[in-house]
């Protein structure tokens, strides 16, 4: 608990003592000097009787009159200007509402009453630790009386034994001699060893009770000075913290000269005489009480002064003399410490402050902090009460580099928060967002059986689509670019035992993203595994999916009916990969299947059905819907178009439906055949259109009863995204930024990708940003779904990027505008050639690697000076070859003595291409002279190697 003194309390309020003891007093604290120390239950009474007196003499009618003075110059007719001077004045009565000052009168009284109970049960709480302190006391003083009683007994008995153990030495000695006097030699023997058994029994005896009166003693002392020490203690703690301050040398006062008697005016007030009044010093207003008489303030003498003496006879301030008192005055800031400045500038206050003590630093405030999920550096400046610079310098400090109205992520905002000494919480969302939760707590509808959604994963070319070809009686693998899956398809097809929603997804290695998505929508999993190729890299990671999503798996080995299938290494490559069948022990049921005859097919499906049975698969089919979305993509004539997957409720034409970050109303239902229906139940997929844009693949579907609402939580979600994705865009930028700095410039391709359907899009993205090194990058400036515009155009000329359309096409217009402007377009239908072509481009982006190849040896046996020249060297060329455009190195003892090239080479007078090993030859070096006898030349070629990735 903290305490200060009455005087520090009112030098913190800023009220003169005695005003202060008053209030006090009134609060029933009897404190009676300015350095009685105040404790917090005191200051608490305090508080709560000032409360209690404001409320019972508050006023309900308040009136506030206004004067505002102007001038205004007006001109006769004679032409001089006339000023007017106008006042307005103004009225203004507030009445307070009784119900309001009623309800604070009963809170109030609650709080007295609050208050009251708990001072009862504080009371009673240090009554019960009084009770308790004083039987611990009692129990300590009982223990200590029977120690020392104790200690008493036992010294009592020592001083016996050695008393006892005297005597007994005495009687040896005496008998030892009356042995002497009868000089009988063996009795006088055997007193002389009684006598010494008894002397060294009475020393024992002495040692012993010495030593336990030396303990007594040692520990009586050790507890007078335990009490000393806790007495000191006990002082020390309930003695007034302060600042420790070197003494200064105390001045001798002079002597006041004596005061004369106050005199009598005619008006009748007492003043002092004028030359009193010289003597006097200033009283500054940090001394001066708050309601001063008025011949402090003015010169005695001073018939104005003394006007009013009559109203401020009592020591108070009329109303009137306190509103000129609160006019600012020359050097006054407002503050009551202020007073007027002396000729030299400095305050007449300041001389009195050099002897007040240094004010205590003021201690820092610990602020909880709540962060939301986007904060921009002003205004987390403002939650914590700090400079917005402040929060730019700390995060320097953390490498970022931020303006005031930066966008900050939730994550670097608690970061900087908890680096400033707050603490940072959480906030939590107050998006529109909960509404959707009310949905979810209304009434529930029964469920009912649904037919099951089977994924068919698989790698790539293992016959996965071939597969849901011949189910579904179509022909679907013939239409896809290259013969491989790129997008992920949604099928039903009705069997005699019940209707079941196939998912194709891509086998190729880029399309993770969409297997994922599949394994999260399905309800089994169907693995597709080639006999004749067996388990591959991506037949792997669509078990991993499977499990992650907690799926029962199917597994189907295609391709039986070839002749180099062989099923049984299949199983055993699955059993390694963990994947049990039936006839092993397992769980998981294994069925031969070929593609292109049928055979196996109907033991498939039978399968898929009784693990659907076993599932026991159930959800609603009224009500709002629910789903799923599977692919989405732009349609030139149609607009957004999304694949949905219903997962509960049934889906109607004309509701209004809430996709991730998009809304609309279902403008048109097609199913995957093309065919317009009106309804759409749990697990069917249906294709809709009228949103207002194109949605994120995997986005949840649901369908609401107001539009207005869903628009709402659509255009909140847009906002959100779009902060987070600028924040840590930022955030990435700045990463990027400081990489390059500390690694070199690293050379980019930039890209705009537009694909036809969003999981292409992702699919693009990951296959190609895959591709970037530490020297060359790929870095993707836009990608969205739908056909290349004329802005694709412009923005790929600006950044000097390249355009890559996966299955869309550029209009007439971006077409023209790419002539015009140089931008390289690119078309593609099978991600394989995208994906060679930009690591082709990579490549030549490579620095070509230098490769040095040797080619001879020199030795220089002559030295010729030329002048104008400089110095020729005759040399014999050992090995190899020596070339006039060679690099060479100059050794010298076989250490490296220069690099460079050769400036000319002669055969006796011929200037030769080469010299071949054997012959002698002069050369001359390119910027060298430092030549001598018996030096070598290394001479190698450098030749440059293009890189790939």
């Amino acid at each position: 608990m903290t305490s200060m003194t009455v005087k520090e309390f009112a030098l913190e309020l800023k009220l003169p003592v005695k005003t202060l003891l008053a209030q006090l007093r009134a609060a029933g604290v009897s404190k009676d000097a300015e350095n009685d120390v105040l404790s917090d239950a005191d200051k608490s009474r305090l508080l709560d009787s000032l409360r209690i007196e404001r409320t019972q003499t508050s006023q309900r009618k308040i009136t506030i009159n206004r004067k505002e003075k102007s001038v205004i110059k007006q001109t006769d007719a004679s032409g001089r200007a006339h000023t007017i001077q106008v006042e307005v004045r103004k009225k203004r009565v507030f009445m307070k509402n009784p119900q309001i000052q009623a309800e604070e009168e009963a809170k109030i009284e609650q709080a007295a009453r609050e208050e009251a109970a708990r001072r009862e049960a504080e009371a009673k709480r240090q009554a019960e630790e009084e009770a308790r302190r004083k039987a611990e006391e009692e129990r300590r003083a009982a223990e200590e009386a029977a120690r020392r009683e104790r200690e008493e007994a036992e010294r009592r008995a020592a001083a016996e034994r050695a008393a006892e153990a005297k005597r007994l030495a005495e009687e040896a000695k005496a008998r030892e001699e009356a042995a002497k006097k009868s000089a009988d030699e063996a009795a006088l023997k055997a007193a002389r060893r009684e006598a010494e058994k008894a002397k060294l029994d009475a020393e024992v005896a002495q040692a012993t009770a010495a030593r336990m009166e030396a303990d007594a003693k040692r520990r009586d002392d050790a507890r007078r000075q335990a009490e000393e020490e806790a007495r000191r203690i006990r002082e020390m703690m309930s003695r007034k913290a302060g600042v420790l301050t070197a003494k200064k040398p105390v001045k001798e006062e002079k002597p006041k000269p004596e005061a004369k008697p106050a005199q009598k005016t005619e008006d009748g007030q007492s003043r002092q005489n004028a030359g009193e009044k010289k003597q006097q010093p200033r009283r500054s207003n940090a001394t001066r009480p708050a309601a001063a008489p008025a011949a402090e303030k003015k010169g005695h003498g001073d018939k104005k002064g003394s006007r009013n003496n009559a109203n401020r006879s009592n020591g108070a301030w009329d109303e009137e003399n306190r509103s000129h008192r609160s006019i600012k005055t020359r050097g006054d800031s407002g503050d009551e410490s202020t007073g007027w400045r002396t000729a030299r500038g400095r305050r007449s206050q300041d001389r009195h402050r050099q002897n007040e003590p240094a004010p205590q630093p003021a201690e820092n405030v610990v602020r909880e902090v709540q962060v939301p999920e986007t904060i921009s550096v002003a205004d987390l400046a403002h939650k914590m009460s700090v400079k917005a610079t402040e929060v730019i310098k700390t995060l320097m400090t953390m490498g970022q580099m931020v303006t005031i109205n930066q966008m900050l992520d939730q994550d670097t905002a608690m970061l900087v928060v908890e680096e400033m000494g707050h603490k940072a919480i959480a906030a939590k969302a107050d998006d529109p967002e909960a509404y959707l939760g009310e949905l979810e707590t209304k009434e529930e509808y029964p469920a009912r059986p649904r037919p099951p959604v089977v994924t068919i994963m698989g790698h790539v070319d293992h016959g996965k689509t071939s597969l849901l070809d011949y189910i579904r009686r179509a022909k679907v693998a013939a239409g896809e670019a290259g013969g491989i899956t790129q997008h992920i398809g949604a099928y039903h097809v009705k069997t005699p035992r019940g209707i079941i929603t196939f998912l194709d997804t891509p086998g190729h290695e880029a399309f993770t993203a969409m297997r994922a998505r599949g394994a999260q929508a399905t309800d089994i999993v169907i693995l597709v595994v080639a006999a004749d190729d067996g388990v591959m890299p991506q037949t792997l990671e669509a078990i991993s999916h499977a499990r992650a999503a907690g799926v029962p798996l199917v597994v189907a080995i295609n391709k039986i009916d070839k002749p180099e299938a062989n099923p049984d290494r299949v199983k055993q490559e699955l059993v390694n990969a963990g994947v049990l069948p039936e006839e092993y022990g397992g769980d998981v049921p294994f069925c031969p299947v070929s593609a292109k005859s049928g055979q196996g097919v109907d033991e498939l499906l039978e399968n898929v059905l009784l693990q659907a049975e076993m599932l026991e698969l159930k959800a609603p089919n009224e009500g709002p819907a629910r789903g799923l979305v599977i692919e989405s993509r732009l349609d030139k004539g149609r607009g957004p178009v999304a694949s949905i997957l219903v997962q509960s409720g049934m889906l109607h034409r004309g509701d209004v439906v809430l996709v991730g970050a998009e809304f609309g109303r279902v403008r048109a239902m097609l199913n995957e055949f093309g065919k317009a229906q009106q309804s759409a139940g749990p697990s069917i997929p249906v294709e809709i259109q009228g949103l207002s844009g194109v949605p994120q693949a995997g986005d949840e579907v649901i369908a609401l009863s107001d539009e207005r609402k869903a628009r709402e939580i659509a255009l909140f979600r847009q906002g959100k995204y779009r902060d987070v994705k600028l924040a840590k865009q930022h955030a990435t930028n700045l990463a990027n930024l400081f990489s390059d700095v500390g690694e070199g410039e690293a050379k980019t391709l930039p890209l705009i990708i537009k694909a036809d359907v969003q999981g292409s899009q992702e699919a693009l993205i990951h296959a190609l940003t895959q591709l970037s090194t530490s020297e060359v990058r790929v870095s993707v400036v836009h990608a969205a779904v739908g056909g290349i515009s004329e802005s694709d155009v412009n923005l790929a000329a600006a950044s000097k990027g390249v355009i890559i359309g996966f299955n869309v096409r550029a209009d007439a217009q971006a077409r023209k505008v790419a002539e015009a402007e140089g931008v390289d377009i690119r078309y593609y239908n099978i991600i394989y050639d995208a994906v060679d072509d930009v690591k082709a481009a990579l490549s030549g982006m490579l620095s070509p690697e230098k490769r040095e190849t040797a080619l001879g040896l020199v030795e220089i046996r002559q030295i010729i000076r030329v002048p104008k020249v400089g110095n020729i060297a005759g040399c014999r060329v050992l090995e190899g070859v020596v070339r006039r455009n060679a690099n060479v190195r100059l050794l010298r003892d076989n250490v490296v003595i220069w690099t460079g090239e050769l400036a000319s080479l002669k055969h006796f007078k011929d200037d030769v291409r080469e010299v071949k090993a054997g012959q002698e030859c002069g050369l001359s070096l390119k910027g060298y002279d430092d030549i001598k006898v018996g030096d070598q030349l290394e001479v190698f070629e450098v030749t440059e190697v293009a890189r790939t990735l």
